[in-house]
C-alpha cells in the first residue's frame, strides 16, 4: 500500500470514529478525531497532488488542523478525570 493510501485509510478511520464519538455525546473527543482525520486526508491530497493550484492553501489548512488536534489532545489529557 502506498503512503498516500494509508493516509486516506487512517483519515477515514478517524472520521468514522469521530462520528461514533458524536453518538456517545463526547464532543471534545469528536473534535479531536475530526481534526486529526481531516489533517490526514488533506495530507493525502497533498501527496497525490490532486489540487496543484491550491497546494499552498491546503498545506496551511492541514497545519492548522494538525496544531488544533495537538492542542485538543493536550486539553483532553489535562481535563481527563482519573
Amino acid at each position: 500500500m502506498s503512503a498516500a493510501i494509508i493516509r486516506y485509510v487512517v483519515g477515514a478511520i478517524m472520521l468514522v470514529f469521530s462520528v461514533w464519538q458524536i453518538y456517545r455525546n463526547d464532543y471534545w473527543e469528536f473534535a479531536l478525531y475530526f481534526c486529526a482525520g481531516i489533517a490526514f486526508v488533506i495530507m493525502g491530497l497533498l501527496t497525490d497532488d490532486v489540487f496543484p493550484r491550491a497546494r499552498k492553501f491546503l498545506n496551511i489548512v492541514s497545519w492548522v488542523f494538525i496544531i488544533l488536534a495537538v492542542l485538543l489532545f493536550l486539553f483532553l489529557l489535562r481535563t481527563d478525570p482519573v
